[in-house]
């Protein structure tokens, strides 16, 4: 499967699974929030997440760390859009980035 092909496919499938992929995700998603637990951005650090999906984990760091600068990758259009609209409503726009 090239990119393109890729790209197409991981948009068809988050398409509709976008809106409730948070609150489905952490009953598969163990031990994600101690994870973000341990996180220690330092004073004006940057954060990378490959596979950001909807930005969540992103959201929960900009909050515990306000000087980070985080950017956050994903293949996927459709999450992307969920991923830009959740950022615009947390107010974090200057502060994190999401690209595919």
């Amino acid at each position: 499967m090239d990119g393109r092909s890729h790209r197409l496919a991981m948009n068809r499938m988050y398409r509709s699974q976008r809106h409730i992929y948070d609150l489905t995700r952490r009953f598969f998603l163990l031990g994600r929030e101690r994870l973000l637990a341990t996180v220690d951005v330092p004073e004006g650090g940057m954060v990378l997440e490959i596979g950001c999906g909807t930005a969540r984990n992103l959201i929960r760091i900009a909050h515990a760390y306000p000087s980070a600068r985080l950017f956050g990758l994903d293949v996927s259009d459709e999450m992307l859009k969920s991923a830009a609209q959740a950022i615009g409503r947390a107010g974090l726009a200057n502060q994190i980035r999401v690209s595919q």
